[in-house]
């Protein structure tokens, strides 16, 4: 019975009624059909929760093997596994409490803002090798982006104050052409990607990698 579900056909054909059971009900009204949808998107959300909360435990798993080896930098595993736990602990007692507002101010919040200053350097980094004028085009790509970038810190707005209407010019026509570019082409992408998955193309996302 096991080889059954496990077979191609079988995997192919609940993913594409799935799908159909999603899909539909966005653009017609079937109400047992909407029933169904919401209950695949209800054990979605589930699955999705419950992966989580292995990915969670994963990781204390993991944290707990560096601490007791000793490994280098097991004391940050050691506070990493500690704000795993109070958080775990604060959220059950609901997030309007004062202790989990005070973890999510006194460790979240700086932790992530110690993580975006990091990334700042790699991007700063990967901007400097991209912002090359090798000709006219990269020359006007490198000056568009370097009004954006001084628009953004509030000095540079200060002392220049025509830079204002110029960075929003290019923020409000190019770079918002950009980004719908960019949103259709992830869209399609996604859309045709799904088609492949529904059509046995892409068997490795429903674990049918050995074929």
């Amino acid at each position: 019975m096991s080889a059954f579900f496990k077979s191609r056909e079988v995997i192919l054909t609940a993913a594409g009624l799935a799908f159909v059971a999603t899909f539909v009900p966005y653009f017609v009204t079937i109400p047992e059909l909407s029933v169904i949808s919401t209950k695949l998107v209800t054990i979605t959300a589930l699955v999705n929760a419950f992966t989580l909360a292995l990915a969670v435990h994963s990781q204390f798993m993991r944290g707990m093997y560096f601490v007791r080896r000793r490994s280098r930098g097991w004391i940050l595993k050691a506070y990493m596994m500690v704000t795993i736990v109070l958080m775990v602990i604060f959220a059950t007692m609901g997030q309007d409490k004062g202790p989990y507002n005070w973890v999510m101010l006194a460790i979240v919040n700086p932790l992530s803002s110690v993580n975006y200053g990091i990334l700042a350097f790699y991007m700063a980094s990967t901007c400097a090798r991209a912002f090359r004028a090798r000709n006219m085009k990269a020359l006007l790509f490198l000056a568009a982006g370097f009004i954006v970038l001084f628009y953004q810190a509030p000095l540079t707005g200060s002392i220049f104050p025509g830079i204002e209407p110029v960075a929003l010019y290019l923020t409000d026509t190019f770079a918002m052409a950009i980004t719908r570019t960019f949103t259709m082409s992830v869209t399609l992408g996604a859309i045709i990607f799904g088609a492949r998955v529904l059509m046995g193309k892409q068997p490795q996302v429903l674990g049918l990698g050995g074929e």
